[in-house]
């Protein structure tokens, strides 16, 4: 799986300035349908990271593991590139695109053989900066963001 970190805005002058700050990071060729894959990403919008975090930990889907990482790396380059805590990231768009058609052939009998078609899917997720989330200052209860990011699935 590969991934890519993406900026909108290659000047961070402005990233610091404007308040319209978005990461977005894509990973492509995921070897995974991509209906199966939207089914999980459909919940991820218009949540905050950490929210986010928890709905992806306690699903039971195979898609879940590739779109952990990809959200993960997006919060990550928003923090080690601008700065940001990941406390004041939310979701913005969580998308996932078809990617190229594996076509392959299985050997059936009497010298026959049939096409198999393997889907691949590119997995895009987009967060913006909000400052007035603010998840780890305010009163959660017992649940911290180090409880949910040292979860790994």
């Amino acid at each position: 799986m590969k991934m890519k970190f993406i900026f909108q805005n290659r000047d961070l002058t402005s990233y610091i300035i404007n308040s319209n700050i978005r990461i977005r990071a894509v990973a492509k060729h995921v070897r995974m349908s991509p209906t199966k894959a939207r089914r999980v990403a459909h919940l991820l919008r218009n949540s905050t990271y950490i929210q986010a975090l928890v709905i992806l930990t306690f699903m039971d889907y195979r898609a879940c593991e590739p779109i952990y990482k990809v959200l993960v790396s997006a919060a990550e380059n928003a923090y080690s590139f601008i700065g940001i805590h990941k406390c004041y990231l939310a979701v913005l768009a969580a998308e996932v695109n078809e990617g190229p058609i594996l076509k392959r052939f299985r050997h059936r009998a009497r010298g026959r053989s049939y096409p198999i078609q393997k889907s691949t899917c590119h997995i895009s997720i987009t967060l913006f900066y909000d400052k007035s989330l603010d998840f780890c200052n305010s009163d959660h209860g017992d649940i911290t963001e180090r409880d949910i990011t040292d979860f790994s699935l």
